[in-house]
């Protein structure tokens, strides 16, 4: 619900209440996007070497950080900072409720290593619904002030730790080779070679996508407000019907899954998201930026979760590196070459307006 609010809100925040310049806001989700991947990384490859539950718990109270931050300050350097902590401006953010990104692979990892036996496509379309849901109600705070939307994303991302405390920890820490007390040295040599050999295949592909989603998703609700002339709290309403469509279509995507295969439910519906997410831009109704917005995150969020992370998470093993795989696919390999598209669509949006504004 508090990564709902501040996907929509952040950015009108810098631009609108604190009247940064664009390149100024994309520097900012330019950070987010960068820091976010490095230390969902290492956070994640901490995850697998110690205990899941502590890491995170550390990374969870990384958003109520950065709000703070954006409360009580305006200080660039210091803005920047919360950028980095709440992974604002990461590719999706504005889809399903993911800022605070940092926390999402050893979330994942944590999920997967309670439902051993289970249908996870399932598990996961489950776990999509309930938060795409609540970020879809956390878009409609876009109604309220900046101040108190700020206010209840700090107190709704506080209570989150208190969530996770009576959580009990499945996973234990993977030994070193050196320390395996059978000598079974060459079966986990042979489960890490493994395990990177799928690192590299969703690499590229995280890669590919970020790319395309970080020159645009995190500066929809600006290019929303500016070219259909609506108030924050229609952008708002925007997002909240998106996300509750995205919501509930990721509950197809078991079926998808069934009926294709794990491989074919994901690249089917990102093809269409991508066709959708091209046609966003040039979305100079509001009809028609609500439909093509709707298809978009419907067609994303059903193609990214629950297939992707079954998948991933089927792959590697409970005692394969479920963090590491996470952090480094879902977030490392997609969320760098989204971070450098988002740092230079600030200028380029920029220049376009600048022209648009020129006799």
């Amino acid at each position: 619900m508090a990564g709902g609010a501040l996907g929509v809100v952040t950015g009108l925040y810098l631009y609108y209440y604190l009247h940064l310049s664009l390149t100024e806001v994309g520097i900012f989700f330019g950070v987010g996007a960068f820091t976010a991947p490095l230390l969902s990384l290492l956070f994640g490859r901490l995850g697998d070497r110690y205990s899941r539950k502590a890491i995170l718990l550390l990374t969870l109270a990384f958003l109520p950080i950065a709000t703070a931050i954006l409360l009580i300050t305006r200080y660039y350097p210091l803005l920047l900072l919360a950028a980095a902590l709440g992974g604002f401006g990461t590719a999706g953010a504005l889809a399903s409720g993911s800022v605070g990104a940092v926390a999402a692979p050893v979330q994942t990892a944590i999920l997967a290593d309670r439902t051993e036996g289970m249908d996870r496509s399932m598990v996961y379309a489950i776990f999509n619904l309930v938060s795409g849901t609540a970020s879809a109600v956390g878009a409609l705070f876009a109604n309220l002030s900046y101040l108190d939307v700020f206010y209840m994303s700090l107190a709704l991302s506080a209570m989150s730790l208190l969530i996770v405390l009576p959580i009990r920890e499945e996973h234990k820490p993977r030994r070193r080779i050196n320390d395996d007390p059978n000598g079974n040295s060459k079966t986990i040599t042979q489960q890490i070679r493994r395990d990177l050999t799928y690192i590299k295949r969703f690499a590229i592909v995280g890669a590919l996508n970020g790319t395309a989603q970080g020159l645009v998703t995190p500066f929809l609700p600006i290019i929303f407000r500016i070219v259909l002339h609506v108030s924050n709290g229609v952008v708002g309403d925007i997002f909240f019907i998106g996300g509750l469509a995205a919501a509930f279509t990721s509950l197809t995507a078991p079926i998808f899954s069934r009926a294709f295969g794990l491989r074919d439910a994901i690249i089917i519906p990102r093809i269409i998201s991508t066709i959708a997410l091209i046609f966003i831009p040039f979305s100079t109704t509001l009809y028609l930026a609500v439909v093509t917005y709707v298809v978009y995150v419907m067609f994303r969020v059903s193609s990214l979760a629950p297939p992707q992370q079954a998948l991933m998470m089927e792959l590697v093993g409970r005692g394969g590196s479920r963090s590491t795989v996470s952090g480094g696919v879902n977030q490392a390999a997609r969320l760098l070459p989204s971070a450098t598209a988002t740092t230079a669509a600030g200028p380029m949006l920029d220049y376009l307006q600048s022209l648009c504004h020129s006799p």
